[in-house]
């Protein structure tokens, strides 16, 4: 009997060793039901039945091999209910993929045991064939249980930073009321002002961790286009940015009149990010340098600071996250947060371009280019 006639016929004795595998060795199981922990076995194994039965090229079995093969709803649908739900009874990926191990050692050891016919040239065949059809229902599961598993993290974060937000918008409505009192103290006034820019850069992190979330559950950069002055509201960001940093010199060089048609929110939100960041990273008392020109199609606008230089690994994927560089101690770790992603969605959403570049002679340059319409 070949390999996929036999695990048709011990169908039953499968899925029981594989639920007995998982109540002996895999602790959520504990809190699970028998038919539960069976779940999909049996609907798995029919696909792989319907997998080895079926007719494949050498180059179709490649392509399958390496993970690139096309699939349909109907040849992914248990398996990705099963990755979906052992996320939802805790399991991790060990426990995950130990079940798959496991029914991959019940199947064979059957199959030797009640029918395996002494021939080699077929039985090779067919264990390679069981195989590929093992690993690929394997991986389906493994990425759904992945992908679950970074959404509910989103959705986490998504409901973290909006319940955050309560509590910063009552502190920081506290603070207007005590700047109105004509009694304070001036170590009392300094430190209600230190107080107000921190809870503006919580706002900021917060304002960051809702966008991140916002674009990893799918919803997308929005972009609401209009005609925009940049010029005019590059000098509006410069002169806050001159307010709050006042130990910071900060060379404009921005010449004419530069419009285009551009979402305002988010060119501010952008704009802003970059100064700050260049500000984060440089000096504490030094030099920023901000250029902002047009050409006939683009904008160009740049940031420059003297700070350490970004190391070249870090530059490699310095917009897709948080990377630090360090021993980790509060003097020496450098962070790219969040905000470098958000300024390069932004920028993504205009059909632009940003390119970084950093040495130790020349400090660090952001470059943005944007169309103008």
């Amino acid at each position: 009997m070949n390999l996929s006639a036999s695990i048709l016929q011990n169908k039953n004795q499968i899925a029981d060793e594989w639920i007995d595998f998982a109540t002996d060795n895999i602790i959520p199981t504990g809190k699970m039901e028998r038919e539960e922990v069976k779940d999909h076995v049996k609907q798995i194994l029919d696909r792989i039945i319907e997998d080895m039965d079926s007719i494949q090229t050498n180059k179709e079995q490649k392509i399958k091999s390496h993970g690139n093969k096309e699939l349909n709803s109907a040849e992914t649908n248990a398996a990705n209910q099963h990755g979906e739900q052992r996320l939802d009874f805790g399991f991790d990926f060990m426990q995950l993929s130990s079940e798959f191990r496991a029914l991959r050692a019940s199947v064979l050891r059957l199959w030797a045991e009640k029918s395996r016919e002494e021939n080699w040239k077929t039985d090779f065949h067919d264990m390679i064939r069981f195989n590929e059809a093992v690993d690929e229902v394997w991986m389906i599961s493994l990425k759904r249980f992945q992908e679950k598993l970074d959404e509910s993290k989103n959705l986490f974060l998504g409901i973290l930073g909006h319940d955050l937000r309560n509590p910063i918008a009552t502190i920081k409505g506290s603070h207007s009321i005590l700047k109105l009192s004509e009694n304070l103290s001036e170590k009392e006034k300094k430190t209600l002002q230190y107080s107000d820019k921190r809870v503006d850069h919580m706002t900021k992190l917060i304002n960051n961790l809702l966008e991140l979330t916002e674009l990893r559950l799918g919803g997308g950069m929005t972009v609401d286009r209009a005609e925009l002055d940049l010029v005019s509201l590059f000098k509006e960001i410069v002169h806050e940015q001159q307010l709050a940093f006042p130990d910071i010199k900060f060379i404009s060089d921005v010449d004419g009149q530069i419009r285009g048609n551009w979402d305002k929110l988010r060119f501010t939100q952008m704009m802003t990010n970059l100064i700050t960041n260049a500000v984060k990273h440089g000096k504490p008392d030094g030099t920023i340098k901000l250029k902002l020109f047009d050409d006939e199609e683009n904008a160009h606008f740049s940031v420059h600071n003297n700070g350490s230089h970004i190391p070249e690994n870090i530059l490699e994927k310095i917009f897709d996250g948080r990377f630090s560089t360090g021993n980790g101690s509060s003097a020496e770790e450098r962070s790219y947060g969040l905000g470098l992603l958000i300024v390069k969605k932004i920028i993504e959403g205009h059909q632009g371009e940003i390119k970084v570049s950093s040495s130790p002679e020349n400090g660090t340059i952001f470059t943005v280019i944007i169309p103008k319409n």
